[in-house]
């Protein structure tokens, strides 16, 4: 199916279209626990960009999540495309090698690889962004898996996760070490190292070489046991959930089959990828593996060539968001748009955001990744900060309010009316509070409010009231 930027996806009461190009500047949905969020707009939401033929990446939260997609896949006729990567190893994803080998001027680019593992550090522990620890540390923990990736890839050309544990548990930890036969017989860095240096290099690579056997000879040695120790503790802590079952298959190992490789590339060809590793099952290590991967689709798509009319659409979605947001998030979406790629974040309230992103700069944060999401649909909250927020966000204007007094005396009996104008707000917070949220109370109607930046609705306001029918069982 090939689509234009105007192409209608849905019609919000029927009669106000959202468009591809709406789709392409994302949307952030916000509703309190059984407000009807992901039953209501979600589902029509990925309805429409399943008929509309999307590809797709959905990360997972809950275990039920899988069964939601499935469903949907079902309705609209997509569920050949369904690609579910779960724990059972039928689908796996070897990432390091993947950016060695993968097409593109920075295939193999060691920073590269460097920033996918501080993305991943900053999501699993979010002290690093609170001024908590010293950026020192990140910084120093970037310097050696940067020096372990150069050794791997120069020397061999592969690299994995397995790999660089070795090298740095087999690293010299003084200078007289270098100098012991019983060291160099086991140490995998050292024979990496003796291969390196037997190999012709061009005169970039050579200087790589020199600059990392300069630091496993010289530098690292010479480090202070404990600052040593600490620099290694905080890079194979987080390395640490990819070294076991079943992650360690999933993500370190390459298979005998490519067949079974499940490439962020094959969105692009309209496949939805489930990444059924949901966070209430495998907890931190399966937040830790989707932001990855995630991180790893991002820049996939940002590399992609985009013909108008002819380039398959593709999404994000993650429900529960606030378990795979990134500081790289508000800069993918900045430029989402060129690329074709439609985010759809769906979350409680504007307070888990912030739980998350952590830090002195929060709400910088914060606010910079829901405001690149141009859609925002408010269901029924309880949150009085998000409930605020809406109402500032959808805006103010003149409002009039008529009021009556009344008076009686022995003889007389007065009646009047006064017209006040106020400045206030055009949707107050406290009606999200009061939106149906769907059911067999509500007959299957879940209500919300609808805001896009820049549009006025055949209301002539720049918020609409909308209403979204469950399927209920």
């Amino acid at each position: 199916m090939t689509l234009n930027l105007n192409h209608p996806l849905y019609s919000f009461n029927g009669t106000e279209p959202f468009t591809l190009a709406d789709a392409c500047e994302g949307v952030q949905i916000f509703g309190g626990i059984g407000s009807g969020k992901t039953s209501g707009s979600g589902a029509e939401l990925a309805r429409a960009y399943l008929r509309a033929g999307f590809g797709g990446l959905v990360l997972c939260a809950k275990k039920d999540v899988l069964e939601e997609w499935e469903t949907y896949a079902k309705q609209t006729g997509r569920d050949k495309q369904l690609l579910v990567f779960d724990s059972s190893g039928s689908f796996v994803f070897p990432f390091l090698q993947y950016e060695i080998e993968r097409q593109g001027e920075g295939a193999g680019y060691t920073e590269n690889l460097v920033r996918l593992f501080t993305t991943i550090y900053e999501a699993i522990d979010r002290s690093t962004a609170t001024g908590g620890n010293d950026p020192y540390w990140t910084r120093a923990m970037q310097q050696l898996l940067r020096n372990c990736i150069d050794l791997c890839v120069i020397s061999r050309g592969t690299v994995s996760i397995p790999q660089i544990r070795e090298i740095i548990l087999s690293a010299p930890k003084s200078l007289d070490e270098i100098d012991m036969e019983e060291w160099r017989g086991k140490s995998l860095c050292w024979k990496l190292l003796l291969e390196g240096h037997a190999k012709k290099h061009d005169a970039w690579t050579q200087g790589d070489f020199d600059n990392m056997a300069s630091f496993w000879l010289e530098e690292f040695p010479t480090l202070s046991d404990k600052t040593r120790t600490s620099v290694i503790s905080t890079l194979t802590t987080m390395l640490d959930m990819f070294l076991r079952r079943p992650f360690r298959q999933l993500f370190s190992e390459t298979p005998s089959d490519p067949r079974m490789i499940a490439y962020p590339e094959l969105t692009h060809r309209g496949v939805i990828i489930v990444l059924y590793l949901p966070v209430k099952e495998f907890a931190e290590a399966g937040r830790a593996v989707q932001v990855a991967y995630k991180y790893i689709w991002q820049q996939a798509a940002e590399r992609r060539q985009v013909i108008p009319g002819q380039t398959t659409p593709i999404f994000l979605w993650a429900d529960e968001a606030q378990n795979f947001i990134t500081n790289y998030d508000m800069h993918f979406q900045a430029t989402a748009r060129s690329s074709m790629a439609c985010t759809v974040y769906i979350t409680q309230n504007l307070p888990n955001y912030y739980a998350e992103l952590g830090g002195e700069n929060e709400k910088h944060r914060v606010d910079s990744l829901v405001g690149n999401l141009q859609t925002k649909i408010f269901h029924a909250n309880s949150d009085p900060f998000t409930n605020e927020r809406a109402s500032e966000i959808i805006g103010k204007s003149w409002q009039y309010r008529q009021s009556a007094s009344r008076s009686a005396g022995r003889e007389q009996f007065n009646l009047s009316q006064t017209m006040n104008q106020s400045f206030d707000y055009d949707v107050p917070p406290q009606l999200f509070t009061m939106l149906k949220k769907g059911g067999q109370a509500n007959a299957g109607i879940v209500e919300a409010v609808v805001f896009q930046n820049g549009r006025i609705w055949n209301n002539q306001k720049s918020h609409l009231f909308t209403q979204f029918k469950q399927t209920l069982s």
